[in-house]
């Protein structure tokens, strides 16, 4: 093989090998190319973000949290497709930095992310609303991403915490919205007939969310069906106006930490049930 032939070739693999770059590997951030976006935090932002959207056909209705809330659920992550288009609180996407899209909690929301197959953890801002997939409760900067080790499966089971939201986001809920009412319906606050059965613990500082309806007649039956989860923990409803139209909720009481509370999660049958903070 000639010489020339020889160069030909290490240059086309030279070529190869830069045409295909690795998505697993952050790249360099170029400055020249997008400045980092600085938070935004203004009444015209909060005023549009906290209205309920309608995305693929299905409502979703912005909503304040507590520092200290705790959601579970499948995370993913999104990169260079987005790198540089405006975020849905008008800001710059930046890859390289630890941000993240949610359906729902307000923005500048700050949230600790854990992956619960090797308990890493990053710290991320709120600053962009998704991820629009069943099942998937936040979409992760490919940086977070990284930080957390699932960029390469691209999904993972985690945990997300609330450490900080602005409480600036709670003047600009939509104003159909009304407070929730912390209430159980009087008609199922006694104990079932069969008390012996069961033991129901009090106190807590943690609640499970197993359904939710619109129908208050649903709720109230599925909450009978709920007595029996694990003949310990107190059902409840809680409703909500949305938009006009009443949520309630069925939920379990009594849980005395996020460690009990995910225990339950994963051994009782209640698909997409969450943990609550009181």
């Amino acid at each position: 093989m000639s010489f020339k032939t020889v160069f030909i070739l290490a240059f086309l693999l030279i070529l190869i090998g830069c045409a295909f770059k690795n998505p697993f590997i952050p790249p360099e951030f170029d400055s020249s190319i997008y400045e980092p976006s600085e938070p935004i935090a203004t009444e015209p932002m909060y005023r549009a973000t906290m209205r309920p959207y309608t995305v693929l056909g299905k409502k979703y209705y912005p909503d304040t949290v507590k520092e200290g809330d705790i959601f579970e659920g499948i995370a993913s992550w999104y990169g260079d497709d987005f790198h540089g288009k405006l975020t849905s609180n008008g800001e710059s996407y930046n890859m390289h930095t630890l941000t993240a899209a949610h359906k729902t909690l307000p923005m500048n929301t700050v949230v600790k992310v854990t992956n619960l197959s090797n308990n890493r953890s990053v710290t991320v801002r709120i600053n962009d609303r998704g991820p629009f997939v069943k099942n998937r409760i936040i979409d992760l900067s490919n940086k977070a991403a990284y930080d957390i080790d699932m960029v390469k499966k691209g999904t993972a089971k985690v945990r997300v915490e609330v450490l900080h939201f602005d409480e600036a986001a709670n003047k600009y809920l939509h104003k159909k919205e009304v407070q929730e009412k912390k209430s159980v319906w009087k008609n199922f606050e006694q104990k079932p007939k069969k008390q012996d059965e069961i033991q129901v613990v009090s106190g807590g500082d943690y609640l499970v969310q197993v359904a939710s309806f619109s129908s208050k007649d649903k709720a109230l039956a599925y909450l009978k069906r709920c007595y029996n989860a694990n003949g310990r923990y107190n059902p409840l409803v809680r409703d909500k106006v949305y938009d006009n139209q009443t949520i309630y909720k069925v939920m379990l009481s009594g849980f005395k930490s996020v460690e009990e509370a995910r225990d339950f999660i994963k051994t009782a049958n209640y698909q997409g049930a969450f943990i609550v903070r009181k």
